[in-house]
């Protein structure tokens, strides 16, 4: 009988003392896709500079940032402007779409986070229960898109 490929994959991760970093992973997408509700979320309008007069839609902007060698997107924006609600629209979007070894979306609230300057994404993932094992794995065989919240608190 022959082993289904996920299966034998495990099974040689396993022999290999790989760690598993998929079902911790599909636990963390799980968490955080199980906070939204069914409310309906209109992307923001934003503009380049605060005097410019066009606009455009934020989410196509960032998805077009996302598919570039770019490595940071800034967004700013007064107090209850929605930064934050576009930040998780935009993680659960992201865990929508999740492949296995895909990147893998982050949404840190960065007052959470002692020292965030310092290890950022450890801290993160040791908050979701990751061993320091499978963050090593996680660091240096995938990557990560990390969306930030909360800079100016």
């Amino acid at each position: 009988m022959a082993t289904p490929p996920s299966m034998g994959s495990q099974l040689i991760d396993c022999v290999q003392n790989i760690p598993d970093v998929e079902t911790p992973l599909r636990r963390l997408k799980l968490e955080r896709l199980k906070g939204r509700g069914g409310d309906v979320y209109i992307s923001p309008r934003a503009k380049t500079t605060s005097r410019a007069t066009d606009d455009f839609d934020l989410t196509a902007k960032v998805q077009e940032f996302l598919v570039s060698d770019e490595k940071v997107f800034l967004v700013l924006g007064d107090s209850g402007a929605g930064k934050s609600t576009f930040n998780r629209a935009l993680e659960i979007s992201l865990w929508d779409k999740y492949k296995i070894n895909g990147r893998i979306p982050l949404f840190i609230h960065l007052p959470e986070i002692d020292k965030p300057e310092q290890d950022l994404i450890d801290k993160h993932l040791r908050k979701a229960s990751f061993t320091g094992a499978q963050i090593r794995e996680l660091k240096a065989y995938r990557e990560f898109i990390v969306i930030c919240d909360g800079y100016d608190e």
